[in-house]
C-alpha cells in the first residue's frame, strides 16, 4: 500500500472521529463544546475519499489530550453576585484501530472529560433594562465517558461501515449507532456516498429535590441521515459536497436552564420536534511547487425554529522537509435566532415556549488555529506528534445580520491540545 493511499486512509478515518465527538459533545446544555474540534462543521459522508480497499496493514493506537477554557464574564454582563468564571473541561481521548482480516477493521474509541465551573442559567433586566446574565454557583463538577466502536467492510468499489456508541454521565445516558457506505466509479474519480446515524438519549437531571421543576427522567431521540458527493477535478484538487438532514424528537428543552418571564424564572421550553438541514462544500487544491494545501470550506444550515447559519473556514497545510506540518486555519460562523428566543420575556408566549440559551440567540463567532504535526522513527515505531491551540471569540456585532440586544451569555475559550500517535 503506497503512502499516499495510507495518509488517506488515516485523513477520511480522523474526520469520522471529529464528527462523532462533535455529536457527542452537542447533547450537553454545554454546547460550546462543539469546537473541541477543528472542524465545527464536518458532516457523515464528506471525508476524503480513501483509496485503499482493504484493511490497514499496520496498527494504530492515539492519544490526546485537550484543556478547554472559556474566558471570565464581563462584570458588567452579569447580575450582581454572579459568578463570573465559567466551565474548564479536561479531555483524555483514545483510539486503536487494526485490520482484522484483508477485508475488515475494528477501530476502537474512548474519551473521558472532566469539567468544572460555572454555566449561564438565565438572564434577567438589568436596572436600565439591559439583560444580565444570571450564573450558577461555582461548583458544577461533572464527569463524563464515551466508547465508540466501529468496523469497515472494504470493497472493490468501495465500503461499508458500521458503528456503535454510548456515552454516560450521572445525568445522561445515550446510546448511538450507525450504517454507512461509499461507492466509487469513473476510475475512483467519483465518489457516491451515505449514511444513516441515530441515537437515543436519557436524561435523569439531578438536584430535582432543590428544583423541584426540574423533570425527573426524559427521553429523546435523534435520526441522522446524509448523501455525499466527492468528484477529483484533477491531479491537485478535489471537491466534495454534502447534504444532511436531521430530525430531533422528544425532550429538546434544557432542563438546567430557565427563562425570566414577567416577575420571575421559570423552566426552559422548547418544541418537542426539530427539523434541521445542512448543506457542506469542501474544496482542495495543492500547490505542489510550495508542499502546501489549501482547504476551504462553507455550510449553510437551516432548521425550522427559524435558525439559519453560515459558516466558512481556510486553512493552509503547510509541509516542511518531509516530516513535520504547520497548520494555520481561520473559521467565521453567523447565525440568526430561533422564533421563540429571546433575552426575558414580558410577558408569555401564547404558545408556551421560552428560552434565552446564548446558543440559539443571533451571534456571529471568529476562531483561528495554529496546528504543528511533527513524524519520527524510533527502532520499528512510527510516532506523529501535534500541538494546537485555538482561539474562539463570538459576539452579537460579528454576525451578518444587526442584533440589537445581545445576549450577555456569549461564550469565547481558548483551547490547548497535544496528541501522540504510534504505528507499528
Amino acid at each position: 500500500m503506497s503512502r499516499r493511499s495510507r495518509s488517506s486512509r488515516a485523513v477520511a478515518r480522523r474526520a469520522r472521529l471529529r464528527r462523532r465527538q462533535e455529536r457527542r459533545l452537542a447533547r450537553k446544555p454545554s454546547a460550546v463544546l462543539n469546537a473541541l474540534t477543528s472542524s465545527a462543521m464536518a458532516l457523515p459522508g464528506l471525508a476524503q475519499r480513501a483509496s485503499a480497499e482493504s484493511s490497514p496493514t499496520e496498527v494504530r493506537a492515539d492519544y490526546k489530550y485537550s484543556r478547554y477554557s472559556e474566558h471570565p464574564m464581563k462584570a458588567s454582563k452579569v447580575a450582581p453576585g454572579s459568578e463570573t468564571q465559567r466551565y474548564d473541561i479536561d479531555i483524555h481521548q483514545f483510539r486503536f484501530e487494526t485490520g482484522i482480516t484483508d477485508r475488515i477493521d475494528l477501530d476502537v474509541e474512548l474519551g473521558h472529560e472532566t469539567m468544572s465551573g460555572a454555566s449561564p442559567w438565565y438572564i434577567e433586566p438589568g436596572p436600565n433594562g439591559d439583560p444580565v446574565q444570571v450564573m450558577t454557583g461555582a461548583t458544577i463538577d461533572e464527569a463524563r465517558t464515551d466508547a465508540l466502536l466501529s468496523s469497515n467492510l472494504y470493497l472493490d468499489q468501495g465500503k461499508a461501515t458500521l458503528g456503535a456508541g454510548v456515552s454516560y454521565e450521572k445525568d445522561y445516558l445515550a446510546i448511538s449507532g450507525s450504517l454507512g457506505g461509499e461507492r466509487q466509479f469513473n476510475e475512483k474519480n467519483t465518489t457516491l456516498s451515505g449514511s444513516f446515524g441515530f441515537s437515543v438519549d436519557q436524561l435523569s437531571p439531578s438536584d430535582t429535590d432543590r428544583f423541584p421543576n426540574r423533570p425527573d427522567s426524559e427521553d429523546k431521540q435523534t435520526y441522522d441521515f446524509n448523501l455525499g458527493l466527492g468528484q477529483v477535478l484533477g491531479r491537485n484538487a478535489n471537491v466534495q459536497t454534502s447534504l444532511s438532514y436531521r430530525f430531533g424528537t422528544g425532550y429538546l428543552s434544557d432542563p438546567y436552564k430557565l427563562a425570566f418571564v414577567q416577575n420571575g424564572p421559570e423552566t426552559d421550553v422548547r418544541p418537542d420536534q426539530r427539523h434541521q438541514i445542512a448543506w457542506l462544500t469542501r474544496y482542495r487544491h495543492h500547490l505542489k511547487n510550495v508542499g502546501a494545501t489549501i482547504h476551504l470550506d462553507y455550510q449553510f444550515a437551516y432548521d425550522d425554529w427559524e435558525i439559519n447559519s453560515h459558516t466558512i473556514e481556510l486553512a493552509w497545510y503547510q509541509t516542511l522537509w518531509d516530516r513535520f506540518r504547520v497548520i494555520p486555519s481561520l473559521r467565521y460562523y453567523s447565525q440568526s435566532q430561533a422564533y421563540f428566543y429571546a433575552p426575558y420575556y414580558l410577558g408569555p408566549r401564547s404558545d408556551g415556549l421560552r428560552s434565552s440559551d446564548y446558543r440559539l440567540s443571533p451571534y456571529g463567532a471568529l476562531a483561528w488555529q495554529v496546528k504543528a504535526e511533527a513524524r519520527f522513527q524510533t527502532w520499528s515505531l512510527v510516532w506523529d506528534a501535534s500541538v494546537s491551540y485555538q482561539r474562539y471569540l463570538s459576539d452579537g456585532n460579528l454576525a451578518l445580520q444587526s442584533v440589537s440586544v445581545e445576549n450577555p451569555g456569549l461564550v469565547s475559550y481558548d483551547l490547548f491540545s497535544v496528541g501522540l500517535t504510534a504505528r507499528f
